[in-house]
């Protein structure tokens, strides 16, 4: 019985003599619809109902076309209206009317199918509603109808399931076109987070590399927040963020971990920075030739390093510098040094121009010090750098030869040494405590010394102006540099009543270790020699000091270089005679009156310990084994005048031979401002 009815009901839903409700689903030629899908064989045992019954054999059973390939697959993709001049006829004769998407974007035509589709209901149609089938996979091709109003485009216009996906295509498109979707969003705020990011670190590298630049300490004793100085990088930043929000969100939205601010972060930057330059030198090296300079030093912790500096003409479309500085000068960096020899310094030397891909085979000029592991004619680091730099040519810094003439000279001369010694004994002792510059300050004021003034007179009363002249402070020379020492010994003569004032003041003034050391001072700088020598070596030092600026000065002309080496020479051979030496004997005599020095002095010169071959025969030396005394103008002018001028010109005409001075002349040929320029003879 339960069958029966059950066949009752199939055949009441399914049967094609059951009058059509739809005008959109009445059969027409070529048009799919209920009637011509075949009933199902079997029945599925979950549809309790008719409806449901009819539900399953539509879903499950219904025989519809596939989605045709011309029109479109997705959201993604547009709607297809395809524009035709005539369009597929149907049996009726009529067809589809390219005037119908006029006014209808949701509207698709299949040219497969020849049948419209809605693209609204495709891909926007809410799983609530059920969209007409006609529409979205089986297509609608009753062209009949279709502008009908109680069937066709218009009746699913007014559909629900069709105004439902219209709402839901219109949201799409506004959050396409605001890209306020949830994905884009939250790609929004991370990309403001990381320019956010960025400035706030371009900040933080621009104050580091404010204080490289100005070689200024970074870090602070106490960098807590109780710190009343946190160091200088940290209270830039904070003096910055009174004026700059953006440096302010730095120390106040940053979180905990991400305020880059830590000692490691600094020193990071600090690395990738100085990475930057070196990769930028390293391009611009890549076509031109460099001279390479190489020399050891000693950090303040006493590491050992080897500093290398670049000297190139760059190109003239990459450089970005002042055009009138036609070479530069670029410092590469250090490399620590664990052993000395010359293969080890040769391996770090072509490890790091390798490392920073700086073409070893484009290096014409190795400059180095005249140290015998770099200068070694046989395993020397330039003979051992021939092999990676074939057109590198040694060449000794001509300011360091010259360093070297007056050094290897005061080491053989009696005395000489001692008066260095005694003149920094004297600008140690007034210039690193508090009580000795202040007696040295009032023997300078007392005496006139060093301090003009000048009055400007007003209704009230005259204004005194002080100024301090330069010269009239102690110096102290460079270790590296002898020539500086004419400043020190310019600064001895012209301060020498307020040191000899001070000096008998302090020794007066208590019987303690300062008293003690000025009473000690003030009876070497009393006594003849010590004068003689500073008159003697102020003249000598001089005529040196002209040539040393020179061979230093950036815009180094070798042609004038030249001109001045083989001028010094003369002027000190000139000097050599006894008329010379009277006229400083003279000024000497003069200048210890006028402080009431007593000239008539013995000073018992030291035996020398060794003295170098090549200043054997200018040296006089005692042959009975004591020590000789210097007391008349004939001792000095044997033991001190002549030996220094002898010993100066054999070390000039040693490091400054007729070679040298013939190689500088013809490098001065291809330098454009000087005079020998393109001079073929000069070659």
């Amino acid at each position: 019985m339960q069958s029966e009815k059950r066949g009752i009901l199939e055949y009441y839903f399914l049967s094609s003599n059951k009058k059509v409700r739809n005008d959109e689903q009445e059969t027409e030629p070529n048009t799919v619809n209920s009637s011509s899908l075949s009933a199902p064989e079997t029945q599925d045992p979950a549809c309790s109902s008719s409806s449901l019954i009819l539900s399953c054999s539509f879903n499950e059973n219904s025989h519809k076309k596939p989605i045709p390939n011309d029109i479109s697959r997705s959201s993604n993709d547009t709607p297809v209206q395809k524009q035709l001049a005539t369009y597929p006829a149907n049996q009726q004769n009529r067809s589809f009317q390219s005037t119908w998407f006029n006014d209808r974007t949701w509207l698709e035509y299949s040219v497969q199918n020849d049948a419209s589709y809605c693209y609204y209901c495709r891909h926007f149609s809410s799983n609530q509603l059920t969209a007409d089938d006609s529409f979205t996979s089986i297509g609608f091709n009753n062209w009949r109808k279709a502008l009908d109003k109680s069937g066709g485009f218009i009746r699913h216009v007014s559909s629900q399931a069709h105004i439902s996906a219209t709402k839901n295509y219109l949201t799409y498109k506004q959050q396409q076109e605001t890209n306020s979707n949830v994905v884009k969003q939250l790609d929004s705020c991370r990309a403001i987070q990381i320019r956010r990011n960025r400035e706030r670190l371009t900040k933080i590298c621009s104050t580091l590399r404010f204080l490289a630049r100005q070689m200024i300490s970074f870090r602070g004793h106490e960098e807590n927040e109780k710190s009343s100085n946190q160091g200088n990088f940290l209270e830039i930043l904070r003096w910055a963020s009174e004026t700059d929000p953006l440096i302010k969100s730095i120390f106040e939205d940053s979180t905990g971990n991400a305020s880059y601010l830590s000692h490691d972060i600094q020193n990071e930057l600090i690395h990738i920075m100085s990475n930057e330059i070196r990769e930028k030198i390293s391009s611009m090296l890549n076509s031109n030739k460099y001279a390479l300079m190489a020399d050891e030093c000693r950090d303040i912790r006493g590491t050992q390093q080897l500093s290398i500096v670049i000297r190139s003409v760059p190109n003239s479309n990459n450089c970005t510098t002042d055009k009138n500085y036609v070479v530069k000068e670029y410092f590469l960096g250090f490399i620590p040094l664990e052993k000395f020899d010359a293969t080890t310094l040769t391996n770090n030397i072509v490890e790091f121009l390798n490392h920073w891909k700086i073409p070893l085979e484009s290096c014409i000029c190795l400059c180095f010090d005249g140290a015998s592991v770099m200068s070694g004619c046989a395993a020397g680091v330039h003979v051992l750098l021939k092999k990676y730099m074939p057109k590198g040519i040694y060449i000794h810094c001509a300011a360091h030869r010259l360093n070297l003439v007056i050094s290897d000279t005061c080491k053989v001369v009696c005395y000489v040494s001692d008066y260095f010694s005694i003149v920094s004994h004297i600008y140690s002792f007034f210039t690193e405590s508090a009580v000795t510059n202040i007696y040295f300050n009032k023997a300078q004021t007392d005496l006139g010394l060093g301090e003009y003034s000048f009055s400007i007179l007003s209704k009230c009363s005259p204004v005194v102006f002080y100024f301090i002249v330069q010269s009239s402070t102690l110096k102290l020379w460079a270790i590296t540099r002898w020539d500086s020492r004419w400043t020190a010994i310019n600064a001895v003569i012209n301060n020498f009543p307020a040191i000899l004032k001070a000096l008998r003041d302090l020794s007066e003034d208590g019987s303690g270790t300062r008293s003690t050391n000025a009473g000690g001072l003030l009876m070497h700088v009393q006594k003849s020699i010590f004068i003689v020598t500073s008159f003697i070596l102020h003249k000598f030092f001089g005529i040196i000091k002209v040539l040393s600026d020179h061979l230093k000065s950036s815009s180094l002309d070798y042609v004038r270089g030249e001109c001045l080496i083989t001028s010094v020479i003369g002027q000190l051979k000139d000097l050599r005679n006894d008329q010379s030496f009277n006229e400083i004997y003279e000024k000497v005599k003069e200048f210890c009156s006028s402080n009431e020095i007593d000239f008539v002095q013995q000073y018992r010169s030291y035996r020398v310990a060794a003295v170098p071959i090549r200043f054997q025969e200018f040296i006089i030396d005692s042959t009975i084994g004591q020590r000789e005394t210097l007391q008349t103008s004939t001792d000095y002018l044997n033991r001190l005048y002549f030996p220094l001028i002898d010993c100066m010109l054999v070390e000039l005409n040693d490091r400054f031979s007729s070679k040298t001075l013939s190689l500088m002349k013809s490098i001065s040929t291809v330098y454009p401002n000087s005079t020998n320029f393109l001079n073929i003879d000069a070659i």
